[in-house]
């Protein structure tokens, strides 16, 4: 009897055969010699789409962020300053000796201005303007944020504290009506 003769085929070391002709895994249609890699350009437009989309999020946000916190940089020197001012009138009694020289010497890390003086928060710069109203000393201080509202604080010898932050072009302590306009909050 004859054998009929079959092609051996090779194995491989786990015992699998090995594949022949088309089903070798090489794609067909292309030199296997020069193989193609990289993106393509929809999938490069994908990725600039989406960057897109997030930066559309992003940068409203930031700048949404930005002006509050520029706000309260005003508010905490003028904050600063009233404890200035307090410290000084628990010796004397009252506002009379409040002056930009006499804020310095108790807080070296703000710059005092005169009353009628334009005064940024930027520059870490306080407006300030004392006076009597109804037999009451008071101060007035005011600085200017960046975003542009300007922050006044009036703190009386009976010890109230009131408020304003009205959108001005200067900035300036004696601006401020002592009897008009104050609230308990900015």
């Amino acid at each position: 009897m004859a054998r009929h003769s079959t092609p051996r085929r090779s194995l491989r070391p786990d015992g699998r055969r090995k594949p022949t002709g088309r089903r070798s895994g090489r794609p067909q249609g292309r030199p296997t010699d020069s193989v193609q890699s990289g993106f393509s350009m929809i999938e490069l437009m994908m990725v600039i789409c989406v960057m897109s989309i997030l930066l559309l999020i992003a940068v409203p946000t930031f700048v949404g962020a930005r002006k509050p916190a520029e706000d309260r940089h005003a508010q905490s020197i003028l904050r600063s300053s009233l404890v200035a001012a307090r410290t000084g009138s628990a010796d004397t009694g009252d506002y009379a000796w409040v002056t930009p020289a006499a804020l310095q010497s108790e807080e070296s890390s703000v710059v005092y201005l005169a009353g009628a003086a334009h005064a940024r928060a930027t520059l870490n710069e306080v407006s300030v303007a004392t006076g009597v109203h109804l037999g009451d000393t008071y101060v007035i201080l005011s600085s200017a944020s960046a975003a542009g509202r300007c922050f006044a604080v009036k703190v009386t010898t009976s010890g109230a504290n009131s408020y304003q932050a009205p959108a001005m072009a200067n900035c300036n302590a004696v601006a401020f009506d002592p009897a008009v306009g104050w609230s308990s909050d900015w």
